[in-house]
């Protein structure tokens, strides 16, 4: 008979259904899976009274983490505010995907786990790049989509934009500006369609579209964040060197769920040094004469397949 495990989470993110998905995937074989999105809590009907597993991404409750026997928290450090870190203690094992956030949150909890994460592979080998830069900037105001347009105000480049849900941005006519809903699989065509994909985001907890961007050989530009300089190999994508800045006293949680369009992009968070940001967009034909794509997606693999193990590993021994 299987065991049973609950993953709780918020339904607020794209970032936050691909760990649910990827998580599930890993666990399905050996557990009845329950998912629980705890903004809706009044309309979740769980299965069962006591899970052998509770397993918390980046959010949680406490009156979920008393339905589960043993309970795991997948934690995004940047989401922690302050009042949840005393909470940590009720967590039977707390994952973390850099050893940054392990140094962070280990005042709070004496079984703290660094697994990295993983992401959905997106490669499709028959497309072949016919446009150079992309952008992905979903739902979220920490991609730093703004420097990203303020760049491309000022060359003749052309640049795809997803993002959705924002009115604020001013896209110029070099910018092929796409807002509405895509299905996967054409989502997966600009990923592949795409020589350089630019991910200088402000903060992440992983950053699955700097790997996914990685899964299809494509060049990353991506900022110098703690998360993405400890796994990946700086000869493989251009790191942009960044700053933190923050108008909080307690340093180094970001209160990302108290933000305002006003904190951004310069009040919280890395911030990417434009001019090498800009440079590296107008010298991009230097950058892509070094890239080798095959190197890039042979890496991508590698840290997949590794992390997924590890994931599982600490998930299920306990």
């Amino acid at each position: 008979m299987k065991k049973t495990a609950c993953i709780y989470t918020s339904n607020t993110g794209v970032g936050l259904i691909t760990d649910v998905n990827l998580v599930q995937d890993l666990l399905y074989e050996d557990y009845e899976i329950d998912i629980v999105y705890l903004e809706f809590e009044r309309n979740n009907q769980p299965t069962f009274a006591n899970y052998d597993i509770g397993i918390f991404i980046q959010t949680f409750d406490i009156p979920w983490v008393e339905r589960n026997k043993i309970n795991v928290l997948i934690a995004n450090e940047e989401w922690l505010s302050r009042e949840k870190l005393p909470l940590l203690k009720y967590f039977d094992k707390v994952l973390t995907k850099s050893t940054f956030a392990k140094h962070l949150l280990a005042p709070y909890n004496n079984n703290i786990v660094t697994t990295g994460f993983c992401t959905i592979d997106k490669d499709q080998p028959s497309i072949k790049p016919t446009k150079t830069f992309l952008h992905v900037g979903g739902k979220s105001y920490q991609k730093n989509t703004e420097d990203v347009l303020k760049c491309f105000k000022h060359n003749n480049l052309e640049l795809t934009l997803l993002q959705s849900q924002r009115t604020d941005l001013e896209p110029t006519s070099n910018v092929n500006f796409i807002q509405e809903y895509l299905p996967e699989e054409e989502i997966k065509f600009h990923f592949n369609d795409h020589s350089i994909h630019l991910c200088p985001s402000i903060c992440e907890g992983w950053g699955h579209y700097l790997y996914e961007g990685m899964s299809t050989g494509a060049l990353i530009y991506a900022t110098k964040l703690p998360v993405f300089v400890e796994w990946i190999d700086p000869e493989l994508i251009v790191f942009l060197d960044c700053m933190f800045h923050t108008h909080h006293s307690d340093y180094p949680f970001l209160h990302l769920d108290k933000r305002k369009e006003s904190y951004w992009p310069h009040h919280i968070g890395w911030v990417v040094n434009y001019e090498q940001l800009n440079d590296a967009i107008v010298n991009h034909k230097k950058h892509l004469e070094n890239h080798k794509p095959e190197k890039v997606k042979t890496f991508f693999k590698h840290i997949n397949e590794q992390n997924s193990k590890k994931i599982y590993k600490e998930l299920t021994n306990i």
